[in-house]
């Protein structure tokens, strides 16, 4: 691998090819992890931006894409092309056309793109709320409500070149230049866990595990596919259930990666599919797997490293090592590490996981778990509860008529403490505290509060008793930097 600079922006090529073609990926460590509640999509926006000035999306050989950590700017073609493509964009990452911001963010609201599927996001949204990695639960059609201030602030902390590297597939184009805004290379911390060791309910439709593991541990990575091959092969012939298991992993932070696992569950079995892959994850945990699995696992894994090398893999590793400070570990470095595994490192490196994992089930679902200390594996101390009465307080109740006329949620109130408001159904309630309100939206008279949990509580005049009463106190206990006006 070649390493190299243009104008200050790192460059990674890997030569291939005769040189009359290549392929370029200009990468910027920001993504959907990187905004708030409030400027949700503002990443997605400035991607957008630049390339309705440049007309290149529909072009097959040019386009760009955002996800949960980065956004990147691709072209495949001579090096002449490729070299125009991304002096242009750059270019325009300098000066952003504005003008089109309404055009372009009404596109985008009707296209609704999100950065990983809506089930992953749900999971992230379990695991970490409404904040960095749970905000992919949030995404959605809201680049309406951006301001030109915060597209500009956004690009300038990001979209610099101290925050950009360059991945080349082939010869570098000579004569390309890379005339990025001058900035700092962005802080990013880890982000925090709701909850370590629980199960927590969520909008999916089957069951999903997720972990945190040590960047490059290969221990963990054969744990993790010893896990597939044994709750693959458990749903298939106990349960009769034939769906494979679906994986993603994300940067969590320089030392770790977010790994998760989803199985797919029948309606009526989804209390079946999570006692299956929660309790496969903690008899691993406790016993170490036979030689003979980590033997398999490991050739498997040799023959992809050794095999199939990808140059797109070994530039993205690289890549990240240099946006993120994550180390880096080619083919070479991972297969020694392979071969030195024993099932006993295996075990230990899926119990740490385990430690400090979540279940996700779909609403409705009450699993009995059993965690690793042997006893009952709790629900996350945040969301809705069930198995303690709701704090005392004021009671506002629907209104008569939709009590009497046994509407849906005509059983529902909403307790209103000291701290906070509670809203409570027959058989769950869920505590909406004041101090982790994160966003309080004023949507005219009606409010919108997003939790620290990242669940909503909407305020609507008249959905119960005494509302207005709950809405001014709402609006006196949120502080008004976490507060704003919607159209």
């Amino acid at each position: 691998m070649q390493r190299t600079q243009v104008d200050g922006v790192p460059v990674l090529a890997i030569p291939e090819g005769d040189g009359l073609l290549v392929g370029a990926a200009l990468r910027f460590g920001c993504g959907t992890r990187d905004e708030t509640v409030r400027t949700l999509g503002v990443t997605h926006l400035v991607e957008a931006l630049v390339m309705d000035r440049l007309k290149a999306a529909d072009e097959a050989d040019f386009g760009s894409s955002f996800d949960l950590d980065e956004t990147r700017f691709h072209g495949y073609g001579t090096p002449e092309e490729v070299a125009r493509f991304l002096e242009a964009v750059c270019r325009t990452l300098s000066d952003l056309p504005l003008d089109r911001m309404e055009h372009v963010a009404g596109r985008l609201d009707i296209e609704c793109a999100a950065p990983v599927d809506g089930q992953i996001a749900e999971v992230l949204g379990a695991r970490y709320g409404a904040h960095d990695l749970g905000l992919a639960c949030h995404q959605g059609a809201e680049y309406r409500a951006l301001t030109p201030e915060m597209v500009r602030a956004h690009a300038a902390a990001y979209f610099t070149r101290a925050n950009a590297v360059l991945m080349v597939a082939g010869t570098v184009p000579p004569g390309l230049r890379l005339p990025l805004p001058d900035g700092a290379r962005p802080a990013r911390c880890a982000p925090r866990l709701l909850a370590r060791h629980v199960w927590a309910r969520r909008d999916l439709t089957g069951v999903a595990l997720a972990y945190e593991v040590p960047v490059g541990s290969a221990a963990a990575r054969i744990g993790h596919q010893i896990l597939i091959t044994r709750v693959e092969r458990l749903v298939r012939d106990r349960l009769g259930i034939s769906s494979a298991v679906e994986t993603f992993k994300t940067a969590r932070d320089p030392g770790s990666v977010e790994r998760m696992l989803l199985l797919d569950a029948e309606e009526g079995r989804e209390d079946a599919v999570a006692a299956a892959l929660w309790g496969e994850a903690v008899r691993l945990a406790r016993h170490a797997p036979t030689p003979e699995e980590v033997a398999a696992e490991v050739a498997w894994c040799q023959k992809v490293l050794v095999e199939r090398p990808s140059v797109s893999a070994e530039l993205d590793g690289a890549a990240d090592c240099e946006l993120y400070g994550v180390p880096y570990f080619d083919g070479a470095s991972m297969v020694r590490a392979l071969e030195a595994i024993t099932p006993a490192d295996v075990r230990e490196a899926v119990e740490r996981a385990v430690a400090g994992a979540v279940l996700v089930v779909p609403h409705g679902t009450l699993p009995v778990l059993t965690g690793l200390d042997g006893t009952r594996l709790g629900h996350t101390p945040v969301c809705e509860q069930w198995d303690v009465p709701p704090p005392r307080g004021e009671v506002h109740r629907r209104p008569l008529r939709a009590r009497l006329g046994r509407e849906e949620g005509g059983t529902d109130r909403i307790v209103r403490t000291p701290h906070s408001l509670v809203l409570c159904r027959d058989d769950w309630y869920h505590e909406y505290r004041f101090d982790e309100v994160v966003e309080l939206e004023r949507w005219g008279d009606a409010r919108r509060a997003v939790a620290r949990c990242g669940c909503l509580l909407e305020l609507i005049p008249g959905a119960f008793q005494g509302m207005d009463g709950l809405i001014r106190t709402l609006d006196d206990a949120v502080p008004p930097a976490r507060t704003r006006e919607r159209a």
